[in-house]
């Protein structure tokens, strides 16, 4: 029988669904909604109590998917979510086709988790189709610099910049205390990053100002344990002289500082 012959039919088909999450590609996590653990496509496949509404035509670009509380991937968005993308591929399999033939109906990432009750979440997904329909991003014209550090458009090389090998020396939940070089100075790691590596993947989070060796996390120090390994990257307000003077990159500096501060499109009065 082919395959919508099994999907089609009530008495033959048995579909048995497979759950595929991936972080960065390095960290997998593999579920089914049989009664068993089962062995798909060379992996194995671990039975759970997980459920999706149903996938069908004009079901739009979300998808929830009912988990167990203590599912791996709910854990992983309980406090700051992941900094990498938590990517989904869902199988469909019916477990009456003896020729093994399979369908890949989703696919997508994870954006959040819902916390419905004790004993359940729901993971919020969409699927990779809706960002074909997603509206770009437009660069806008300011005395600032519109572009993100570090990125395509900035173009400071992050290793030069990275102070690695720091230590955690205390932490409240919002702050973190290291000791830094000494001739590092006040507000140097203000607005910039920090990165550890925790289970193979690289964590990151935005830092807030710096006040001495205590510097402010964005989304907290959930993850964060004393003595714990870190590296920081320092932080730009956008400004020349910041661009020029800290990171030598004022050829790359995308805001217009000379900008005049009326429009020409607007209607000036001169009577």
């Amino acid at each position: 029988m082919s395959w919508n012959e099994f999907e089609n039919s009530i008495a033959d088909g048995q579909p048995v669904e497979f759950y595929e999450f991936s972080r960065d590609n390095t960290l997998f996590y593999r579920f089914t909604n049989a009664d068993r653990d089962m062995s798909f496509n060379g992996r194995l496949w671990t039975a759970t109590a997980i459920q999706c509404p149903g996938i069908s035509i004009g079901s739009g670009d979300g998808l929830e998917i009912t988990v167990p509380a203590s599912n791996p991937v709910a854990l992983m968005f309980r406090g700051a979510p992941p900094s990498g993308t938590v990517s989904i591929r869902i199988y469909r399999q019916h477990a009456s086709d003896p020729s093994g033939q399979f369908r890949i109906v989703w696919v997508g990432t994870v954006n959040e988790v819902k916390r419905e009750a004790t004993d359940r979440a729901k993971l919020v997904t969409n699927s990779v189709a809706s960002t074909f329909s997603r509206n770009g991003l437009r660069l806008t014209w300011s005395r600032s610099c519109p572009y993100s550090l570090y990125d395509h458009n900035c173009k400071v090389n992050k290793a030069q910049f990275a102070v690695s090998g720091l230590t955690i020396q205390a932490l409240d939940g919002a702050n973190i205390a290291v000791t830094l070089p000494g001739t590092i100075p006040d507000g140097w790691f203000s607005g910039g990053i920090l990165e550890w590596t925790t289970d193979g993947l690289t964590e990151r989070r935005g830092l807030k100002a710096q006040s001495g060796n205590v510097l402010g996390v964005f989304g907290g120090t959930s993850g964060l344990i004393t003595g714990q390994s870190i590296t920081l990257y320092p932080g730009c307000d956008r400004v020349m002289n910041t661009c020029s003077n800290k990171f030598n990159n004022h050829l790359n500096y995308g805001g217009c500082p000379q900008m005049p501060g009326v429009s020409p499109f607007g209607i000036i009065k001169l009577f």
